[in-house]
């Protein structure tokens, strides 16, 4: 199947841990962590819509101020999704420059703080200078985002102090059959997003049991319903993609990420020390590789992606990788 998502890591392996993941034919893109980005293209950064940050220990926020001063003028709002205190370190980032110049700017900076079993949304525009605007408080349920295309949740862990874990996923995918189409002398076009788009409203109606409209579908000069043009699509199981960083090696944790992560098809998980350091790591809370492996395992994610390893293996890097492959399979 054609992925919906493409994922990649911004930086190298001892450098700050950031994933950018791109939604095929959306023109959009959605960041894990916020470290140094500055290797991103412009085009790259103005299609970022969700930044998902674990914490906010420097070499996974510092880029802030990247990602800010590239969408300044972009109508288009920016979510940002991390744990307690987030609220306060994006304010505190704001109020660190003049914005008596800015009234007329679109920018919208939506934040969402998540502690224990709730959310707080706090609100910063560019037309008042970013002077925050906050809402109620809900109640958290582990999901973030739910739009018609991929579903978004947060898991709280513990490196000492509170952070997150993050997953993406379809609820399906659609594969469109191009043979089908060309035996129908249909043509390719921005028809197939509407379709799409349609069929995932109208399993997420039937899941709720809601009602939908009826879809029309006006291709080359002739009118097709929904129903019509369903035979030239497949729906299979949706892809599935999770980020877990900086985390403290204990069985709490441990426990917590594997039903979270399971069945990935691509886990980046931390790989900080080598279990031979284990006392190092537990003192400075992160993962060893032999951890992350058996996290992969036994949540029998297809593909594990290890990353942020410590500078003192840098002459041995492949220690780390073999330590964490041996555990991941076994």
């Amino acid at each position: 199947m054609k992925p919906s998502f493409h994922a990649r890591p911004v930086n190298g392996p001892f450098e700050d841990p950031c994933v950018y993941v791109r939604i095929l034919r959306e023109k959009r893109a959605l960041l894990f962590d916020l470290g140094y980005i500055g290797r991103l293209e412009l085009g790259n950064l103005l299609k970022i819509t969700d930044i998902f940050v674990t914490h906010m220990h420097m070499d996974h926020f510092a880029g802030f101020d990247i990602i800010l001063r590239n969408i300044l003028r972009r109508a288009i709002p920016l979510r940002i999704f991390g744990p307690e205190n987030i609220t306060s370190c994006v304010e505190g980032k704001l109020k660190g420059y003049t914005w008596n110049l800015i009234k007329d700017y679109p920018l919208k900076i939506e934040v969402f703080e998540i502690k224990d079993n709730s959310i707080l949304q706090t609100n910063f525009y560019a037309e008042n200078a970013f002077e925050k605007i906050v809402h109620d408080e809900k109640k958290f349920n582990g999901i973030l985002i739910d739009d018609p295309l991929f579903k978004a949740t947060g898991l709280i862990l513990s490196h000492q102090i509170p952070v997150m874990a993050f997953s993406l996923e379809e609820d399906f995918h659609i594969n469109i059959n191009k043979a089908m189409i060309e035996d129908r002398k249909l043509p390719v076009g921005p028809w197939l997003s509407s379709l799409k788009k349609a069929i995932r409203e109208k399993q997420k109606s039937e899941n709720r049991s809601q009602k939908t409209e009826k879809k029309i579908f006006e291709i080359s000069n002739k009118v097709y319903s929904l129903e019509e043009l369903m035979d030239i699509a497949t729906i299979t199981k949706g892809q599935k993609i999770s980020y877990v960083m900086d985390i403290s090696p204990v069985d709490e944790n441990v426990e917590k990420i594997i039903p979270f992560v399971r069945d990935s098809d691509i886990l980046f998980c931390e790989a900080y020390f080598l279990e031979k350091d284990r006392d190092r790591a537990e003192e400075r809370h992160h993962l060893t590789a032999a951890i992350a492996g058996r996290i992969a395992r036994e949540a029998n994610v297809g593909s594990l992606e290890i990353m942020h390893f410590s500078p003192k293996y840098r002459h041995c890097i492949d220690e780390l990788y073999n330590e964490a492959m041996r555990e991941f399979r076994g």
